[in-house]
């Protein structure tokens, strides 16, 4: 799948299964990740978000041509907050590697080579013109300025995780910040970030959102099973 529209029109009112694991987390390798996506598959999700060229190529091979794949690669540098697909050859590699989409940092934020992820877009239209670009951001500002950059969609991704956000995080999933880029024209709205349940999923959808990506509460058994054991705790304490 290649043209942008259709690869919009694909994921347009579905859920994208995040398949993401890191740290001491048992899940963190490239086998477990693919088995994630292959059940997100029989489960009807319409693609996936998959953390660097490694990860999207293995899961490519393993659900096939149709699936949307939302690429990005996290190129943490020590002292620096923003890592999320940072440079013109991250993309390349992404690319190469099968992704449909790739998700870019797009908030007002500089990067550890000097410059915010915005100044990308314009290397990327001109160097990969059919490929769908995706805005990670974290307010409706960072939203607009992505929108009038010439992205193809705008995301909730980062609510919650900026400084400037920090105070949303406790709160669940921004619907606020949703029903707000839904006002902007002509632009794809993804949600993503902190959506535990069904019943939240449907709530991004009622706000604006064309697309959910679900993460933690689908891929990460580990945290998954923290939050229950977290309730029974504070039912007997």
């Amino acid at each position: 799948m290649n043209n942008k529209n259709d690869i919009l029109k694909s994921i347009t009112h579905g859920i994208l299964v995040s398949c993401q694991a890191y740290d001491q987390n048992p899940h963190a390798t490239v086998e477990a990740m693919v088995t994630m996506a292959l059940a997100g598959k029989m489960g009807g999700c319409v693609g996936f978000r998959a953390n660097s060229p490694e990860h999207v190529k293995a899961i490519r091979d393993a659900v096939g041509k149709e699936p949307v794949i939302i690429g990005i690669w996290k190129l943490f540098v020590e002292g620096n907050d923003v890592y999320i697909t940072t440079t013109m050859d991250a993309v390349s590699q992404l690319v190469a590697a099968g992704s449909d989409i790739v998700a870019i940092d797009c908030t007002d934020r500089v990067n550890a080579y000097g410059y915010k992820g915005l100044t990308l877009v314009p290397q990327i239209k001109k160097e990969f013109p059919e490929l769908v670009i995706m805005a990670d951001c974290s307010n409706i500002d960072e939203a607009k300025a992505a929108a009038k950059a010439g992205v193809d969609i705008i995301a909730s991704t980062l609510s919650g995780y900026t400084s400037y956000t920090a105070d949303k995080y406790e709160k669940g999933i921004d619907l606020e910040l949703l029903s707000e880029m839904s006002k902007i024209s002509d632009i794809h709205i993804l949600a993503e970030g902190r959506i535990w349940t069904r019943e939240e999923a449907v709530e991004a959808f009622k706000a604006g959102a064309h697309t959910c990506v679900i993460g933690t509460a689908i891929t990460n058994p580990w945290q998954i099973t923290k939050r229950f054991v977290d309730a029974k705790n504070e039912f007997f304490k």
